[in-house]
Order: structure tokens, then C-alpha cells, then sequence
């Protein structure tokens, strides 16, 4: 499959060159979103730009969902059929990324994310009450088990993720939550597998996520999806689509190992 590798960056000029070598040991295209950084991430990106990468820039910060989709338009564009997203913090080891690509095509997901729940022994408090809190009520609201709603290292088939992406609104870190509940409305083949958990102690590989500020607008986002499940007929006809799909899939939830068992 032809595939690109997304990677959605602010302010990370001390670690965006260090990826972009990694992950150019892969035959795969980059491309880099610049959402409106203030350091240097738009001058390392463009030491890079040539034949396997592309930079886009927003003019001002609007935040990752925003990126995400720019990158991802801009991938349908240049016909790109898989998508891989990375975050550019270094938090996301690129030699997991041959086993999640195995996984995905071996088992023709639509949507691959990584799962970093199975090891919290490094994980700061505050993400880790976040991320189960966002998983949990993602997982309520797909009505299946989420293990890590907010990873954003995702693999994305964009011929059956097209419907699903262009349904997508939201700007912040709420949009990881977005993306699942749209996904699983759309009923499309959802996977996740453990991935190599980093939490770097150094202050400028620091996550731009906010868990207080970004747990609100998950639950402001919640909130919302619950009314119009209730008070719209969309809502209420997706719903009902959603719950044949779930009562018809006997193998759910689905949780595969790098190494390609599944395990539910």
C-alpha cells in the first residue's frame, strides 16, 4: 500500500530532526504539518523537504485535530492509500512501526492504534487518570473496550476511513476521542497493539497535552455526542447501525501483539 507518515508538529524543533532520521530508514513518505510553531520546527522540517518529505504550515497554531486533518487531506490528495500518524515528541518509538504495519495489512484493519495502557509504570498520574478517563468514556460511547483512546500513533486505510475523516471537527487533543467515536459509527475495523511506552524526564520533550483542560473538553465533547444520539434521528439511526455491527462481530474487541496473535 502506498503510505505516508503523518507527523502533526508545534514547538518541536529539539526532537523533529532525530525522528525524521529514524523514520527515513523506511520507504515510506513524510509529511510534516507545522501548526503555527514558535521555535525552530519549521526551519529543521525544511532541511528535510525534498522527494520522501513534504512540510505544510499553519499560519497560527489551531491544534493537532487541525493538523491531523490537514495531513490527511493532503494525503487523499497525492493518492496515498494508508496513513500512519506519529506524534513528533519522541514518545512514539518508530521501530514499532514494521510490526503495526504487519499487523494491519495481515488482518485488513481499517484503523490501527497503539495501546500504551498495558505499561504504566512510567506513566505520570495525571495522564494516566486522563487517559483511562478518556477511555473509558470512549469506550462507552463506541460501545466497545478502548484501551488507549488518546495514542496517537494510528495506522488509517483512507479508502474506508474517507467517510469517517471527513466527519471530523474538533481541533484540540479531544479529536484522538472524535476520531474513535466517528469510527465506530462508521462500523469500521478497529485494532489496537501494545506499543513501546516513553516518557522522556527531559522538559523539552514535555506533551503539549493539559489534562485538566483537555479532560473537560472530552467530557464537553461527551456530553454534546450524547444528545444527539438522544435528541437527533441521525443519532438515534446511527446508534441503532452501531449495534447490529457489535451484535455481528463475534471476534470484539480486537487486541493483536506485535507479533500478530490476537488476543481479546
Amino acid at each position: 500500500m502506498k503510505t505516508c507518515i503523518l507527523l502533526p508538529a508545534y514547538n518541536v524543533a529539539s526532537t523533529l530532526a532525530e525522528l525524521i532520521e529514524e523514520l527515513l530508514c523506511y520507504d515510506h513518505a513524510i509529511l510534516v504539518i507545522n501548526d503555527g510553531s514558535l521555535d525552530g520546527t519549521q526551519a529543521v522540517a525544511e532541511n528535510y523537504v525534498g522527494e520522501r518529505l513534504t512540510l505544510l504550515n499553519h499560519a497560527k497554531n489551531y491544534g493537532k485535530g487541525r493538523a491531523l486533518r490537514t495531513g490527511f487531506a493532503c494525503a487523499m490528495e497525492q493518492g496515498f492509500e494508508m496513513v500512519v500518524a506519529m506524534d513528533s515528541d519522541l514518545q512514539h518509538a518508530s521501530s514499532d512501526l514494521p510490526g503495526l504495519l504487519e499487523i494491519f495489512q495481515a488482518h485488513n484493519l481499517d484503523l490501527l492504534i497503539g495501546d500504551r495502557m498495558h505499561d504504566q509504570v512510567d506513566m505520570p498520574m495525571m495522564r494516566r487518570l486522563g487517559n483511562w478517563f478518556s477511555s473509558w468514556g470512549t469506550g462507552n460511547f463506541c460501545h466497545q473496550h478502548i484501551f488507549d483512546a488518546q495514542c496517537g500513533f494510528r495506522l488509517f486505510r483512507l479508502d474506508t476511513c474517507k467517510k469517517m475523516l471527513g466527519e471530523l471537527k474538533l481541533d484540540r487533543y479531544v479529536s484522538e476521542s472524535e476520531m474513535l467515536v466517528r469510527a465506530s459509527m462508521n462500523c469500521l475495523r478497529i485494532g489496537f497493539s501494545p506499543i513501546t511506552v516513553i516518557y522522556p524526564e527531559d522538559l523539552e520533550h514535555k506533551s503539549f497535552y493539559r489534562p485538566w483542560v483537555d479532560t473537560y473538553r472530552i467530557v464537553y465533547y461527551f456530553t454534546g455526542e450524547l444528545l444527539r444520539r438522544v435528541f437527533t434521528l441521525r443519532g438515534r439511526q446511527e446508534l441503532r447501525e452501531l449495534n447490529q455491527y457489535v451484535k455481528s462481530c463475534r471476534d470484539w474487541p480486537r487486541y493483536y501483539l506485535l507479533s500478530g496473535e490476537k488476543r481479546s
